[in-house]
């Protein structure tokens, strides 16, 4: 027989949270939007960011510097940025890394070890993108896995000539114009964008510079285009209001109009990724040594603990160890 132990806030360091955060977890009321729109759980249902705001809110710090979830996110900021309430989910990560790294729980090791995995990780991306466009992508074998994490996009070294003329207009999926004419190549985009780590790979100024110089043709064949997450971190920091995310989004379009992929073509994308994010999760637990309990016994819904005695407010922490 289950036991239910409710698990009283502990004050204080919800306080510490919101005040280092500035979150405005207290103002969540577990739609759960933010859990449909991030990435990550749509893809492996690995990361609920309704459950580090839950946590954050019942002030179990602790448990949060403990939890190997936080190093899945990918700092798109997509959960905050369709919260209906302007709750700042990714904030609250950002504080516990922090925390993380000051406390000593992470080492600047590990964080270097991260970082260079991470940006290993968009090259297995982009060969899946180019597995997927070339046919069915089912499997992912071991040695395939270290064989894309070492092997770089091969860069484009040859002059690039200009090709037609550039896309003055190009309307954004909002039916509004992205204006990529005004682009001055400030690199602000490159710079947010949480997937951008080398050029051959992804870079939204890189795109919107080829649409520009009319390379369309040439970034319809290209799996890059298919990388961006669509987080709109590059529009938000553009200071000449170009939107590299609805360029990308409106080459994607166009790529299946004119049939470069087939109409299953994202089908097979989603597939791919559940593939290999398992396996991303998988080496950032190695990197930092962090385990998920196999029984998680909060359950974020009804803020209780289950499954285990009933403990004093004092003695909720044992709840995560």
């Amino acid at each position: 027989m289950q036991h239910f132990s409710p698990l009283q806030p502990d004050i204080k360091e919800r306080a510490a949270i919101e005040q280092a955060s500035r979150s405005g977890f207290y103002k969540c009321w577990a739609c759960g939007t933010c859990d449909g729109g991030c990435p990550v759980n749509i893809n492996s249902h690995s990361l609920r960011p309704q459950k580090i705001v839950r946590l954050a809110y019942i002030g179990l710090l602790d448990e949060l510097l403990h939890l190997p979830e936080i190093w899945y996110c990918l700092t798109c900021r997509r959960c905050s940025q369709i919260c209906p309430n302007l709750v700042k989910p990714c904030d609250i990560i950002g504080y516990v890394r922090r925390e993380m790294l000051r406390r000593g729980i992470v080492s600047s090791d590990q964080l270097h070890q991260y970082q260079q995995f991470f940006a290993k990780f968009q090259r297995v991306r982009w060969h899946a993108v180019s597995s997927c466009m070339d046919g069915c992508f089912d499997s992912l074998s071991d040695s395939q896995w270290n064989h894309w994490l070492s092997m770089p996009v091969p860069m484009l070294t040859s002059l690039i000539k200009r090709n037609g003329n550039p896309v003055l207009k190009l309307p954004g999926t909002d039916g509004r114009n992205a204006n990529p004419s005004l682009c001055f190549t400030c690199s602000e985009c490159s710079s947010a964008c949480p997937v951008y780590c080398e050029r051959g790979l992804f870079d939204p100024q890189a795109v919107v510079r080829m649409v520009n110089l009319g390379l369309v043709d040439e970034l319809l064949v290209s799996p890059s285009i298919w990388l961006c997450l669509g987080c709109e971190r590059c529009a938000d920091t553009c200071p000449q209001t170009v939107k590299a995310h609805q360029v990308i989004s409106q080459l994607r379009n166009m790529a299946i109009s004119r049939n470069i992929v087939d109409l299953s073509f994202e089908y097979r994308l989603r597939q791919a990724d559940r593939i290999i994010y398992p396996r991303f999760f998988k080496e950032i637990d190695a990197i930092f040594h962090l385990q998920t309990q196999e029984n998680d016994h909060f359950n974020i819904d009804t803020g209780v603990a289950i499954g285990v005695p009933s403990q004093s407010p004092a003695d909720s922490s044992a709840l995560f160890h």
